[in-house]
């Protein structure tokens, strides 16, 4: 019997306290720009993963979730609602084979999602099977421009925009390995999110970081992702959305088929809410600081008076200015208002402007595409 041992030799450098832009933020910044400009590799292992299988997978999900159903071989993002209308949770949905479908969560969500969802099969009597698979199998994340090229050194698929579209889950082997791909990145950059099984995950790792040595591939953590993930006007659960909030308020309409014939968890609350009309939506704002930047919950003045708050916020690196969304009356979120953000006590100018304010690199394609046909 042979082994493979694997030493790793590293430099710990910790990170040094501070409200205040510290020693991670040169180094966050070169994250950022290595999945803009390179090809970057997360761990998202963390992930909740379910699988929801059985006669009436379908019409369990149709009844939770106020998007429709993805079909074979194809993802989409979706939620669920209280009965009150507002955002329970946000979830990836695949649907693996007919009534086959895998949910897929944030990291601190996992529990509380499986509950809510175990709960109304339960009380649906749903002839379903739910299985809780997170601590089955492993995720990494691959994005960036060149995460195309590093991926089909590893696999016959065909990788191509064409062979492999946005939103398109396949199985694959990498390098010899199963996995499960899906076409899909929070950075809003060409990327896979790779679905492993633990056994497995050191050596599809390995084989990735080989392959793309030409490619300048490299890690990047969460602080980057949700710098990424905010320049592109991507919402977070747990910060622009959750069980205080409506997904009218956040901007989530593109999400929420009130048209379906499915009679969906919070769809008579929120279909009484849009005939009330809103009353705050969020806004997408730049701010000029100094060495600081908003993270959320952070209070908005307007001529001395405390107009709304911040729900997430970062520097923007590839903007080169403090970005953040927030809470506001829907009469102060016209693109060019002007408002104050207090960060440490210190008022800073803002303002509200269209949002994202990076394209994300499908939209990118798209209009490329759209420019080529007309020339």
């Amino acid at each position: 019997m042979s082994y493979f041992v694997i030493v790793v030799v590293c430099l710990v450098v910790f990170s040094r306290p501070s409200f205040r832009r510290t020693n991670w933020f040169g180094p966050v910044g070169r994250e950022c720009k290595q999945v803009m400009e390179k090809v970057g590799v997360i761990d998202l292992t963390p992930f909740g993963k379910f699988m929801v299988k059985g006669k009436e997978s379908h019409k369990l999900l149709d009844r939770l979730f106020a998007n429709t159903m993805p079909k074979v071989g194809l993802t989409n993002i979706s939620h669920m609602l209280t009965p009150t209308g507002t955002v329970y949770a946000e979830v990836t949905i695949t649907q693996l084979a007919p009534g086959d479908f895998l949910l897929i969560t944030g990291s601190g969500s996992e529990l509380h999602d499986l509950r809510w969802i175990e709960r109304e099969a339960a009380d649906g009597g749903y002839d379903v099977d739910i299985s809780n698979v997170t601590e089955d199998f492993g995720v990494l994340g691959v994005a960036g421009p060149n995460s195309r090229l590093v991926l089909q050194k590893l696999t016959e698929e065909d990788m191509s925009d064409s062979g492999f579209r946005f939103l398109h889950c396949k199985p694959v082997q990498l390098a010899g390995i199963p996995v499960r791909a899906i076409r899909i990145s929070y950075t809003g950059e060409l990327g896979w999110e790779l679905y492993i099984e633990q056994k497995n995950m050191s050596a599809v790792y390995q084989a990735i970081m080989e392959a793309g040595q030409e490619e300048g591939i490299d890690n990047f953590g969460t602080y980057a992702m949700n710098s990424l993930r905010l320049e592109k006007g991507f919402r977070g659960w747990g910060a622009e959305m959750n069980c205080d909030t409506n997904p009218l308020d956040a901007g989530l309409d593109y999400f929420i088929k009130l048209n379906k014939p499915a009679d969906f968890i919070g769809k008579a609350a929120l279909q009484e809410i849009k005939a009330r009309g809103l009353k705050r939506k969020l806004a997408y704002i730049t701010m000029d600081t100094d060495d600081v930047d908003p993270e959320g919950n952070e209070t908005i003045w307007l001529n001395g008076k405390v107009v709304g708050n911040t729900t997430s916020g970062c520097y923007s690196y590839s903007t080169q200015q403090s970005l953040a969304f927030a809470y506001l009356p829907v009469e102060l979120c016209s693109v060019g208002q002007k408002v104050e953000v207090e960060l440490l006590g210190r008022r800073y100018p803002g303002m509200v402007v269209p949002e994202p304010l990076v394209l994300t690199e499908p939209t990118r394609t798209r209009l490329q595409k759209k420019a080529k046909s007309r020339v």
